[in-house]
């Protein structure tokens, strides 16, 4: 099966990844590009989509919002020595300089003597000893490599910045225009957050704009499970809500499972720290764990340094396929869900409940909305599910459901149509290493008997491959 993936992977995409050469030989590896625009409005963030979108139109962009997301400014590495003095100015752009540090934090004329900075990957600290206007005089506490655009913290001070700024809505905007499909609001606290982004959405035309929220805060955690209800899919940092979830004893398999339960993907966060002058992502212990929890898409935090972006790509894109397929097969128990979709849960879970019975090789369906295939990715069967779609955005969506290889199809598809192009698609995926007597389900998963649009009939259907 070495066409197909099951978990799938997204990466944040800079200078280095984007380049053509480079991309092209990660393409297939990497189910959803993350763009994030902390370095600026430039005209590399559109070069990015474009190159993307030529090499696989296929493929989703996904635009992460600021919030409080306060960045380094400067384009050049700084390096810096053990009680060295060191000036922090404000800029909103990219600065090329690598005598002073630039961050887009407009709060500095409030900031303290004493205050410590902290840059996240360069694992740089310092300590204010004077500020003047928007200058503010440093002293290094420890020492290194200030790395072009990485995520400054400002320790125990209180930010305060709205959930959407003027610099969000501009992000949003630009994404609108230059086409991503879907959003990665940061900073996320209440239900009311996502409702306002909602709302800003629909002014302009994009209703429809999947919505995956990211869990950073102790709010958020807080009102997890009315996000997961808003959301589209969750994102977990747990890296920043790791004191949270023990104080309100959380774990990461709990978390994950709260998505999954309701057929919405749960992405968890890899942040990759420089150990001995090299970019390390992760370790195998992290990722089994979470494997066997079936997460259905892993975020590669922007790759600031990308000394290779390729080769940690590589890693874990090898790393998934040695896992994924050994994750523990969950004992097979009836779920009960919403009245409002009995009839269609009941089918999705004969389809799962046939793949632990039956050897089967792949199930095809077509979903309106997505729910179908989030669904039945949440039982995590270990075969792959084949979703055709009419909408878009729901297209897109797909690409983060564990297990799920989605294809857009046209307003005339119909239930012959799904069976041809399905068993093509089969091949494809295959290599066309399936026997005319292997195993295919077909699944139409609905709460009315035939769906007039598609004629296709509820409930689902065990074929030989060469009948289909």
């Amino acid at each position: 099966m070495n066409n197909f993936h099951f978990a799938k992977v997204i990466a944040g995409v800079g200078p280095t990844l984007a380049k053509e050469t480079v991309l092209s030989k990660v393409i297939n590896m990497v189910d959803v590009f993350r763009i994030s625009l902390s370095g600026g409005f430039d005209d590399n963030n559109k070069k990015y989509i474009d190159t993307i979108m030529k090499l696989d139109n296929s493929k989703t962009i996904m635009l992460e919002t600021r919030g409080s997301d306060i960045r380094v400014k400067n384009v050049l590495d700084i390096k810096v020595k053990a009680k060295q003095n060191i000036e922090i100015d404000y800029s909103e752009y990219a600065q090329e300089h690598d005598k002073k540090i630039f961050v887009d934090a407009p709060f500095l004329h409030e900031l303290k003597t004493g205050q410590v900075i902290k840059f996240q990957q360069s694992g740089v600290v310092i300590k204010i000893k004077s500020t003047k206007d928007n200058m503010v005089l440093c002293e290094v506490i420890e020492w290194g490599w200030i790395i072009q655009f990485d995520r400054t913290f400002f320790q125990n001070y209180d930010l305060n910045l709205p959930f959407l700024g003027e610099r969000d809505f501009k992000d949003i905007l630009w994404g609108l225009e230059y086409g991503v499909h879907v959003i990665a609001p940061s900073m996320v606290r209440t239900v009311e957050d996502i409702l306002e982004l909602k709302k800003f959405l629909a002014t302009k035309n994009a209703d429809k704009m999947k919505i995956l929220t990211k869990i950073e805060t102790k709010e958020a955690l807080e009102n997890i499970d009315d996000l997961i209800e808003i959301s589209d899919g969750i994102i977990y940092i747990f890296e920043k809500i790791e004191k949270e979830m023990k104080a309100m004893k959380l774990n990461e398999e709990i978390l994950v499972k709260k998505c999954k339960d309701v057929g919405k993907p749960a992405i968890v966060t890899f942040v990759g720290k420089i150990e001995k002058n090299k970019y390390q992502l992760i370790n195998e212990n992290q990722l089994k764990k979470f494997s066997n929890m079936a997460a259905d898409a892993y975020m590669i935090d922007t790759l600031l340094q990308e000394n290779d972006p390729l080769e940690i790509i590589t890693q874990l894109s090898d790393a998934l396929d040695k896992l994924e397929l050994k994750i523990q097969t969950p004992e097979l128990l009836r779920f009960y869900a919403n009245n409002e979709y009995m009839v269609r849960d009941y089918i999705i879970y004969n389809a799962y409940r046939t793949t632990q019975e039956v050897d089967v090789r792949a199930m095809v369906l077509y979903t309106e909305n997505g729910y179908s295939a989030g669904r039945l990715s949440s039982l995590k069967p270990r075969v792959p599910i084949i979703a055709f779609t009419k909408n878009d955005e729901n297209y897109r969506y797909l690409n983060m459901l564990r297990g799920v290889r989605g294809y857009k199809i046209s307003q005339s598809f119909s239930y012959d149509n799904l069976k041809r192009i399905g068993k093509e698609m089969i091949r494809i995926i295959f290599k066309g290493n399936i026997s005319l007597d292997d195993k295919i389900i077909i699944v139409q998963a609905n709460e009315i008997t035939t769906d007039e649009k598609t004629g296709m009939i509820n409930g689902l259907e065990l074929y030989k491959f060469k009948n289909i």
